[in-house]
């Protein structure tokens, strides 16, 4: 991008991963009269109308936009190259969207005042303004004299405002001249979901000098890059630009299809959620001391690998993790080859709290863009769409972060997640792993001080930044200021009361942004707001969050109480967000006694929010104050925040929330009566749902269909949690199967109500126990007489679902009560294979010892050494050919263990097996290494494996040109012609370029007949790129 610099006026040109901050002008050109990129370098016809615009609007830039370069298309392009001219046309919406702001000149409007010469101005009657309206995040217009008139989407972006005029905000009256939704002036995505025909007739009423551009400036509305070929006429141009719009819309589709199979696969959890929360609860203009401190932005040019900011508990670190999110993405947006993912980790829900959820996380988010969707895509084929192992899944995420040059991750909140059972540890040392084995990857986290987090930190070199109170006093301070000005009742104070306000609650704060949230709840709901009610109520603020979480607890009235108690127990223990519905049907249940449902004594799902004001959020960020006042628009300083309704997920509006309820303190102080005891509480949370689903059994409103689930609101929670409780397994038949209706312990992604026709019928109570892992009801239900061979369920029997699962003391338990440890059947066939794919060496032990046969044979992977080769499974490899496993038997999809594990490129299993006398055949199509490994012990180029692909046709067909190398250069062509337009003919079909590359620079393509050459050029599918048909007919 050739960019002009407003102090020197010299042009220069930036690569886009070293763009610089740039400003860009939108105009009206004036054909004869604009300056050229020649005029500018040769200084040549300044007095011109165009040279003059070009300085001013760089004397403009220099004065008011913080930015020392800026874009013009009249001269940063050169018109007089066609190859450019194309270029540019493709990537002018790009230009736009990444300037740091956008300047609208208009040249016919005179007077800031006159609205009416605005809306009449030519501007908004041209083609290529409506891609410059549309693209820039913010675009400030000026008259024909620089005077700021206003401002579109500085109300979104105010992050890039600083102290650049912007003016008010038009977008309500451009609205009204362009007919685009505020919606979309505000952020182009929003037109994702406009279709075609809506987006062309946006250009419908506008015009063009040049009659193709009228179709041209809609490349980027679009997102389609046929290029610009001048003269070709209008309907020319509109005939390219709806066959690319159609071939984008086949690609999206495919692309489409791709994640939602391999988000159905990974099953990741949202993070997206979390992060609009924190966006909502950002206050504009806050957090700039963030990405102006120097460690902040030496992590961000990569002269630190990991950044960790701490505070102290309620100083708004989600918020700022959040504004650091938003600042990198911008920096990816307008770099090709630089990724972002982050995670926030929750204390409210158990699927945002491990390694396994968040590598799942993140892998979802790097695999939306190419190259790393290919990768994934790749990976969920192999793995029969069967998720993998924490393991396996890290390897895939280092092989993704490998593609791009930089990779920004974010961890929030890294203390949210439980130290119990080493789960955090385990999480920290995963961490320092993928520092250490991916020198792309930059993480910023973000936490309290605490000691296990510190450690981590100094082992990594990481850099320590302590969030200190008064850097963010100064947010606090306009944060108070803005709700001041919002809020329908603390607005209407006098001046000297607001400032009083501000003044106290941000010294008071002393950097906790929690604080004084709740310290505004509570001014909110002052029944005066005289001077002095005001005044004396600030002064009886509590002074710590300890104080402030114990008077809202003991302003709940008595007769709230008990529901009170009941909802804090739900909302810091259930295993997930409940939504609001499902939190008041939980206050319906009675677990004393024989347990009761007062199905009839439901309450209103505002009920949360009012019993547990200050306590609770939602997943949207409505406040209790919202929820009150659904008609006042002014009560938010966020407009689009969403109203809350029965379906809102809620939680407790911190973790010091939860921290406190748990604490000893609490129990020093007046509310001690709602003190949460962890053991307890969860208890009875497990008895809660074993009540409700009995009484859902026993309910004449049962219909056993997916209706049920609004009937019976919390039905499906209760049902994927009450296993906790062993009494469930020992309820009777129909109870038991009502249970597996609604949720399936071995299928817990099936929606509820929903058959699966594959499958064999339910299986036994003791099946279930081993597939949940319950060893004391497993043994009551051996004490009992169940049958332990009894088969049904996806796993086929009890031991083959422990063996899954990796349960050792499940599955000795299952052995030593006689069950068969070769029984066949379900998903893996045997046990053996199960616990061998898996890599449970362990539960692999116990099987050999207690008489598996190691040999026999079950789909898909023939034996166990076969499963646990194509995962690299060594430690199980290794125990198997210790116990005398045959490693040249043929079986299964990959022929035998050799094959599969060089398949994958799994190069200590082939190392290995080729020790203990595997027969070489060179199908090692995922790693050059294990190739030349086969290659140097003999393999033949030619062996042939039970799918008929010999090693040069599989690599060539899955992309690996590395491979494709290999065996080329040990003789894998030999002038073949035959072989060469095979490989050619499949890499075509998958559109592996640098494969063609490979083979075609290898083999002289005049030794093959002409007829086989054009019969593979006409083969190539559509989508297939230009340039491999290029290379095609080139060599042909």
């Amino acid at each position: 991008m050739r960019l002009l610099n407003v102090k020197t006026f010299e042009f220069a040109e930036f690569p886009n991963h070293t763009r610089p901050k740039y400003a860009i002008l939108s105009h009206r050109w004036v054909a004869g009269f604009e300056a050229t990129i020649k005029d500018v370098q040769k200084r040549r016809n300044t007095d011109g109308l165009g040279f003059r615009k070009v300085k001013e609007f760089a004397e403009y830039a220099r004065k008011h936009l913080s930015v020392e370069w800026i874009w013009i298309d009249t001269c940063c392009i050169n018109q007089e190259n066609a190859a450019e001219l194309s270029e540019a046309v493709n990537l002018m919406f790009e230009w736009y969207f990444n300037a740091e702001i956008c300047v609208a000149y208009l040249k016919d409007v005179e007077s800031v005042d006159d609205s009416e010469e605005f809306q009449q101005s030519e501007w908004f009657r041209r083609g290529w303004t409506l891609q410059e309206l549309l693209a820039p995040p913010i675009v400030v217009f000026v008259t024909k004299t620089w005077e700021v008139i206003g401002n579109k989407g500085a109300m979104a972006h105010v992050e890039r405002i600083h102290t650049t005029p912007i003016g008010p905000s038009l977008e309500e009256r451009i609205a009204k001249i362009t007919q685009i939704s505020e919606q979309i002036l505000n952020d182009y995505r929003a037109s994702l979901s406009c279709s075609v025909d809506e987006r062309l007739q946006w250009m419908e009423c506008r015009i063009t000098t040049r009659e193709e551009d009228k179709y041209y400036a809609l490349y980027g509305i679009f997102g389609v890059t046929p290029g610009a070929n001048y003269g070709e006429g209008q309907d020319g141009a509109r005939r390219r630009l709806m066959a690319a719009i159609r071939q984008q819309e086949d690609s999206a589709a495919q692309h489409r299809e791709r994640l939602e199979n391999i988000s159905r696969w990974l099953k990741p959890p949202d993070p997206f959620t979390n992060h609009m929360s924190a966006r909502q609860r950002h206050e504009p203009q806050t957090g700039a001391w963030l990405l102006n401190s120097r460690p902040y932005k030496m992590w961000k040019a990569g002269s630190i690998k990991c950044l960790w900011i701490h505070g102290k508990a309620g100083c708004g670190k989600t918020v700022l993790s959040s504004t650091a999110i938003e600042d990198i993405k911008m920096q990816c947006n307008s770099s090709s080859n630089a990724v972002q993912a982050f995670f926030y980790f929750s204390f409210s829900d158990s699927e945002k709290q491990s390694y396994g959820s968040l590598l799942r996380s993140l892998l979802m988010q790097l695999g939306t863009k190419q190259p790393a969707l290919s990768t994934l895509y790749e990976a969920y084929t192999k793995c029969r769409q069967i998720l993998p192992g924490d393991e396996e899944l890290e390897a895939l995420l280092l092989s993704c972060s490998a593609l791009h040059n930089e990779i920004f991750v974010h961890l929030d909140a890294l203390d949210e997640c439980p130290e119990g059972h080493d789960v955090r540890q385990q999480l920290l040392n995963s961490i320092e792993r993928l520092l250490n084995n991916a020198p792309n990857l930059r993480i910023l986290v973000t936490s309290q001080d605490i000691r296990d987090i510190r450690e981590f930190a100094e082992r990594v070199d990481a850099e320590s930044m302590l969030i200190a109170a008064r850097a963010v006093d100064a947010d606090i301070r306009k944060y108070v200021s803005t709700q001041l000005s919002l809020d329908r009742k603390l607005s209407q104070l006098d001046d000297a009361t607001k400032r009083l306000l501000e003044d106290t609650l941000s010294q008071k704060a002393d950097g906790m942004f929690r604080w004084a949230y709740c310290q505004l709840e509570a001014l909110k709901r002052l029944k005066s707001t005289k001077p002095k009610s005001v005044e004396a109520a600030l002064y009886a603020l509590p002074r710590t969050l300890d104080g402030t979480y114990e008077r809202m607890l003991c302003d709940i009235q008595d007769q709230d109480r008990t529901e009170a108690m009941v909802l804090l127990r739900w909302l810091a223990y259930a295993h997930s967000p409940l939504s609001l519905g499902e939190l008041v049907e939980a206050t319906i249940v009675d677990t004393t006694a024989k347990g009761a449902v007062d199905f009839d004594n439901r309450g209103g799902w505002t009920d949360v929010l009012e019993v547990l004001a200050g306590l609770v959020v939602t997943d949207e960020g409505t406040l209790l104050s919202e929820a009150r006042d659904t008609e006042s628009e002014s009560m938010s300083s966020e407009p689009l925040v969403k109203r809350a309704s029965k379906h809102t997920k809620a939680r407790l509006a911190h973790f010091s929330v939860k921290e406190y309820l748990e604490s000893q303190r609490i129990l020093a102080s007046t509310a001690k009566e709602f003190h949460l005891f962890p053991a307890r509480e969860h208890d009875l949370l497990s008895e809660s749902c074993l009540v409700y689903l009995t009484h859902y059994s026993d309910s004449p409103a049962k219909a056993s269909t997916g209706e049920d689930q609004h009937t019976f609101p919390l039905l499906k929670y209760a049902a994927s949690s009450c296993y906790r409780s062993e009494a469930l397994l020992l309820l009777s038949e129909s109870r038991r199967l009502d249970w597996l209706l609604v949720h399936r312990p071995d299928f817990p992604w099936l929606d509820p109500f929903r058959r699966i026709p594959d499958v064999d019928d339910a299986g036994s109570s003791l099946y279930y126990a081993s597939t949940v892992g319950l060893r004391p009801v497993a043994e009551a239900l051996i004490e009992a007489g169940v049958d332990v061979h009894a088969k049904g369920g996806r796993y086929g029997n009890a031991l083959q679902a422990a063996c899954e699962r990796g349960d050792a003391s499940v599955a000795e338990l299952l052995i030593t009560s006689g069950a068969n440890v070769n029984a066949r059947g379900g998903e893996w066939g045997t046990a053996l294979q199960a616990a061998a794919w898996k890599g449970h060496d362990h539960v692999v032990k116990i099987l050999i010892n207690a008489g598996a046969d190691i040999d026999t044979e079950a789909k898909p992977y023939g034996t166990g050494l076969q499963a646990a080769s194509w995962r690299g499974h060594h430690n199980v490899v290794q125990m198997l050919l210790d116990a005398g496993a045959q490693v040249n038997l043929q079986a299964g999809r990959s022929g035998n263990a050799l094959q599969a594990a060089s398949e994958e490129g799994h190069e200590q299993v082939v190392r290995m097996l080729l020790e203990r006398g595997a027969h070489v055949n060179a199908r090692a199509v995922g790693n050059p290494q294990a190739v030349r490994m086969l290659i140097e012990a003999g393999a033949h180029m030619r062996s042939r494996g039970d799918l008929n692909l010999d090693a040069l046709l599989l690599a060539s067909e899955t992309g690996h040109h590395d491979v494709v190398q290999v065996l080329v250069d040990h003789g894998a062509v030999d002038h073949d012609a035959l072989v060469t337009c095979l490989a050619l003919h499949r890499a075509a079909n998958r559109g592996h370029k640098k494969v063609i590359e490979v083979l075609l620079d290898s083999v002289p393509a005049t030794s093959s007949d002409p007829l086989q050459w054009t019969s593979i050029l006409r083969s190539v599918p559509r989508w297939a790129s230009l340039a491999v048909k290029a290379r095609l007919t080139h060599e042909g």
